[in-house]
């Protein structure tokens, strides 16, 4: 009995002194200032957790689709430090099909246990993301038609009008995440259901909510400790 006791002792000393190991994640976006922007807002979100239990790096690269995971890949080869997550933040736009259906298979065809690379796609652009924060909807759209329904929902809910590269995005609709989360995951399926199985043909859907998977829960700590 007294031999348990010390062993199950020993345990928990070892588990409670045992280091958490950092882990660093590279976002390229697609866009040079809106994209970034938000991320940038994510990074501050995560205060101290950022450079001690996670560590991001945010790139703008003005690239699309094949061209960002280029650019990705090429970043990781030459870069001082290596990664473990690489996050590919790109739209739908006007771009064609197949390429923006490729990225994905891409990503899952270089990941390995080391380092996993993930398409953060969005149909038809970045925008209907921070939209599923605050509406759901499944009806199709264009870009212009994404970011007027945007800006009617941020000034009905906050007063203020939405524009390209605006600061602040984050912090204004990050209370509302967990329902944008709730509401992606949904789109997917509704999407699937339908027999809609590639990004290029899933309008309006958007994979971003992955990236809080990983990170999310180091925002959300540092709220619970009253600090956000």
């Amino acid at each position: 009995m007294v031999g348990n006791k010390k062993g199950w002792r020993s345990g928990r000393r070892s588990v409670a002194t045992r280091p958490v190991q950092m882990t660093r994640h590279l976002i390229v976006c697609e866009g040079k200032e809106t994209e970034p922007r938000y991320f940038e807002g994510m990074k501050e979100a995560l205060g101290a957790a950022n450079g001690r239990k996670v560590a991001v790096v945010v790139r703008g690269s003005g690239k699309h689709t094949l061209d960002l995971f280029e650019y990705a890949e090429d970043y990781c080869r030459y870069a001082p430090d290596s990664f473990n997550h690489v996050w590919l933040v790109f739209d739908k736009d006007d771009f064609p099909a197949g390429d923006f259906d490729l990225v994905e298979r891409k990503c899952a065809a270089v990941s390995s246990p080391a380092c996993k690379f993930h398409a953060l796609w969005s149909n038809p652009c970045f925008e209907i993301w921070p939209l599923l924060h605050l509406r759901y909807t499944t009806s199709p759209m264009d870009a212009s038609d994404c970011q007027k329904a945007l800006d009617d929902a941020l000034r009905r809910e906050f007063g203020v009008r939405y524009r390209k590269n605006m600061g602040g995005l984050f912090s204004l609709i990050e209370s509302r995440r967990q329902g944008a989360g709730t509401n992606a995951v949904k789109l997917i399926k509704h999407h699937k259901a339908i027999g809609s199985n590639r990004p290029s043909i899933m309008n309006p859907g958007t994979k971003v909510t992955d990236i809080f998977e990983e990170l999310g829960p180091y925002i959300e700590e540092r709220a619970h400790d009253g600090k956000t």
